[in-house]
């Protein structure tokens, strides 16, 4: 974008509250353009000189930082490496919690003077509500990276910072934290938003095995076989009941399913094999590379080993899960019941791709997802 459009725009809209003109407009990005928005809404002002510092401190802040620590010590070397790239260029690593409290940085001296000048410290509250469109809040409300450059800062006073962040999710799905590089804005490159997601992507996967021991089944996965063991492979933790419980973003990508699946969605809903099979794949070793399909009729490559928690005492819900539902028969009602609770742990997404495939076929789509015509139908009148 033009400076001199985007400081047209600061004037009309954000000055003088006009709207800015279409032939203008097309030229914020979304992204900046909806958290303006977002910053309007709150009552923030652009141009106002003094804002409440939102900082913690002293107990509460230690508190902070002690309910993250298991985070900050896995991020401490990463940030420390990445400084250790821009040393000499001046800037701040700073890792946020899931509210946008600043809870480690490792930054240039200089620049770090230059930045507590607007907050930009341990402690401080980057939520857009508290600082406007920054890098941080903004990617805490987007769920994505983004870069903030310049004057697409909502507030006057951080126009002199370029920022760019990104969230850290959990392998359960949650946000964790997010990781962000400041600098001077003379200093901005758009490789930067790479590097940060590289790093992220990095830091998700050492959160992934932090968790091992709650997983019976580890599944690495790619859509090639040479992916398996590279930065770009999927990872995946099961229960004892195939349910996934833990999965980075690069593995719900490739298996076609979302965040909000995570807790709820089986692995053998998702692939062609059972879990009495995916058990016999870990039982011989992690080494032997497996092609399965999708239900959906997609090939991708695993490596399947058992995790930390094979062999404990298996929950209740396991029990449940045992039952072939053949040896049901002659008990409909036991039938119905445990193909009801099934139908439940199926996401809306793979029930509407299923029927997609199956081009409104709900006697094959059934089979497909394992239940019976009729359970379907109650899901679909419902």
């Amino acid at each position: 974008m033009k400076v001199s459009n985007l400081r047209d725009i600061r004037r009309s809209w954000l000055l003088h509250g006009d709207a800015p003109a279409e032939n203008l407009k097309s030229q914020l990005s979304l992204t900046v353009y909806r958290s303006w928005q977002r910053c309007l809404q709150s009552g923030l002002e652009a141009f106002q000189k003094q804002l409440p510092d939102n900082i913690l401190s002293g107990q509460i802040l230690q508190s902070r930082i002690d309910q993250r620590r298991d985070l900050i010590t896995l991020a401490k070397p990463t940030m420390n490496y990445l400084h250790g790239l821009m040393s000499g260029n001046g800037g701040v690593i700073i890792l946020s919690d899931q509210q946008g409290v600043i809870v480690h940085s490792v930054g240039d001296p200089q620049f770090v003077s230059k930045a507590d000048r607007v907050l930009l410290k341990t402690g401080a509250s980057w939520q857009e509500k508290h600082r406007g469109t920054n890098a941080i809040g903004t990617a805490l409300v987007e769920g994505t990276a983004v870069s903030i450059n310049g004057s697409e800062h909502f507030l006057e006073n951080n126009g002199f910072l370029s920022c760019t962040a990104a969230p850290i999710f959990s392998p359960s799905g949650k946000i964790s934290g997010v990781l962000d590089i400041s600098t001077d804005k003379s200093a901005y490159h758009p490789h930067t938003i790479g590097l940060v997601k590289a790093t992220v992507h990095s830091l998700e996967k050492q959160l992934f095995f932090s968790k091992e021991s709650e997983y019976t089944l580890i599944l690495k996965v790619h859509s090639s076989p040479e992916g398996l063991g590279s930065m770009g492979e999927g990872l995946i933790g099961l229960d004892e009941n195939g349910k996934i419980i833990g999965a980075d973003r690069a593995a719900l990508t490739l298996i076609g399913i979302n965040i909000l699946d995570i807790g709820a969605v089986k692995i053998q809903q998702l692939l062609d094999i059972s879990l009495d099979r995916i058990f016999d794949f870990a039982k011989k070793g992690q080494s032997k590379v497996y092609e399965l399909r999708t239900h959906f009729s997609k090939s991708l490559f695993f490596k399947i080993s058992l995790g930390h928690s094979y062999g404990r005492p298996l929950h209740s819900e396991s029990l449940d899960s045992s039952i072939d539902l053949s040896k049901n028969s002659a008990n409909p009602m036991a039938h119905e019941e445990f193909e009801s609770g099934a139908l439940k742990q199926l996401s809306r997404i793979a029930i509407q791709k299923t029927l997609e495939k199956t081009n409104g076929n709900v006697s094959l789509a059934a089979k497909l997802l394992r239940i019976s015509r009729n359970t379907l139908y109650r899901h679909l009148k419902n």
